[in-house]
Formats: structure tokens, sequence, C-alpha cells
């Protein structure tokens, strides 16, 4: 009988902060959530309640910890010590977070971007598991990409694959991103723009949310509904076909709160996809002697991903 692996895991986010024991298998324990709204946000606060709750829990546990993994949002630095920039959670801007958790845990520490995080769990224990080449895209407000290859994230600038959501769809568009660009990615396929296409076709006069779209469509009694959530999904497939002649692919795991819509938000995609790139990638990975169709589906770790697949680079 294999015997277990344990390592606490930090997700860090703008609402809240999760903290739990994982093993190798990705099965969680212990599970805590620290809410921001609560406590004191300051550079020297946050970290140290942080790191009094990590210790409780190994103490509670009983468990043998070989490390601690923590997913953080934003840019990291260059030397994996923590975050150089988030919006949504600045007072850990240059923060060696590493190195404070190691002087307080005596614990090895791995800190990592919060979409990588994601994507390695989706990979190590979701719809990218066995597969070598791994492409995990995420949706919602804002848009970004992870590649995995061989169980590795491709990382081009601190701590990220790139910003994908910056690619330009549409030059003609007039929407506008977070970062003023206008006919991303992000503008054309995020939540703002499932807001716009609803203002757009209700005609009513009514404010009709991301999220009330999104519901409408997966309930299945509102055409004007699934009309806009179909037009995001195909913008969408616009934006795969964009990445995958970088990364060729053999899964493309798609997370976010679009993906809610329903079963057709996904069929419409990698119809899509289909469509737009013809034979290409069938004939591309043929000749590369790899599994010739690349495969677009729903990520299957759920919200906890982010917590999983912060102990992933503590497994490897």
């Amino acid at each position: 009988m294999t015997e277990r692996r344990y390592w606490v895991g930090i997700d860090i986010g703008g609402t809240n902060t999760k903290i739990a024991i994982i093993n190798d298998l990705g099965e969680i324990s212990n599970l805590n959530r620290i809410y921001n709204s609560t406590i004191e946000l300051t550079t020297t606060n946050f970290p140290r309640i942080i790191a009094v709750k990590a210790l409780e829990i190994i103490d509670d546990s009983k468990t043998k910890i070989e490390g601690i993994g923590i997913s953080t949002p934003g840019l990291q630095m260059e030397n994996g010590s923590g975050t150089l920039f988030s919006i949504n959670m600045p007072i850990l801007n240059k923060f060696d977070m590493k190195g404070f958790f190691e002087q307080k845990t005596h614990l090895p520490t791995a800190i990592i971007n919060d979409l990588i995080a994601n994507s390695l769990a989706e990979q190590k224990f979701g719809a990218g598991k066995n597969t070598r080449y791994f492409l995990n895209v995420s949706i919602g407000t804002g848009i970004g990409h992870v590649f995995i290859k061989d169980g590795k994230p491709v990382i081009i600038a601190n701590g990220i694959s790139g910003d994908s959501g910056r690619i330009i769809l549409d030059p003609n568009s007039t929407q506008q991103d977070s970062s003023g660009l206008v006919g991303t990615a992000e503008a054309l396929c995020g939540v703002n723009a499932i807001e716009v296409l609803a203002k757009e076709y209700y005609q009513d006069g009514q404010m009709h949310d991301a999220q009330q779209v999104i519901a409408a469509a997966q309930e299945g009694k509102d055409s004007i509904a699934y009309e806009v959530m179909t037009i995001i999904s195909q913008r969408l497939a616009l934006f795969l076909v964009n990445l995958s002649v970088i990364y060729f692919p053999e899964v493309i795991s798609i997370t976010g709160g679009q993906t809610e819509a329903g079963d057709f938000f996904m069929k419409e995609c990698q119809k899509e996809f289909d469509r737009l790139s013809a034979s290409y990638f069938h004939n591309c990975l043929e000749m590369m002697e790899r599994k010739t169709q690349i495969e677009i589906v729903k990520s299957k770790a759920g919200g906890l991903a982010g917590l999983i697949g912060s102990i992933v680079p503590l497994i490897d």
C-alpha cells in the first residue's frame, strides 16, 4: 500500500484565502477560509494571520507535512519569492512571502501565480490528466491562459505564460478591455462583452448582467440569452484557434463563469473551432504523430483548483 504524502496549500484571493492540507492525490482536508473583510489587510498583518492559521492546521492534523504551496494573484517576482504586482491584493506587492513562510514554519515553500496553480491542478488531477500538451484557458471578467508541457507550465515572464487577453480578435471593434485596448479577447469574450450584447439584443431598457444571461441560457427558455452566449462561444473559438497555432495542444480546458451557460456553450465552441481551423490541426498533428483532434472541454478541477494546484510544484 502506497503511503500518502501531504502538504499545506494556500490560495490567496481578493475576497478570501483558503488554507487546507492536500495529499498527493489532490484530496483536501482541514479546509479553512479567512475572509479579507474580517481582518486588517496590511503587509505585516495579513501574512502573519495566514501563517498562524497554517501552523494551527498542521498541529491539529498531526500529519507529517512536507512543505507549503501558496497561490497568489498577479505577476510574480522573477526569483519566486512572491508577488511583483497584483491589482486585487496590492499589499503583497514585492513582499518576500517565500522567505517569511519558511522562517515561520521551517518548511520549504513554493509561490506561484493563481492561474498557474489552477492550471496545474487541472493538468494533474482534472481534464488534462495524462496529457503532454495541455492548454488551460480562464474566462471571466478577464481572460488568461497557461500552457503546460510534460507537466511543467511554460513561463514567459514574471510567473505567467503571457497576457493572451490582449490578443486582438476584431481590430474594427470599439469595445475596450481593462487595459484600454479595443477588440481584444477580454473585450469580446469577457463578462463585459456579455452585458454589451445583452443590452443590444434585449432592447427592453432593463439591465441584464452577465450572471442573469448565463443563468437564463442554462435554463434553456430564453432564446436571446442562448444567442448571446452562442456568440461569446464562437468568439472564444477564434481566440482558441489563435492560441493553438502557437501551442498545438492536445486538450484545451476552459474554466470560468461563461462555461456555466450550458452544454451547448462548449459544443458550439468546438464546432466553430473546427470550422475555423478546417483540417489544419488534423494534418499538422498527424505529421507529428500525435492525437489528431484538439479537444475543447470544460474544466473538472472546480472552485478549489487554485488551492490544489498550489502544492503541485512541491509534489513534482
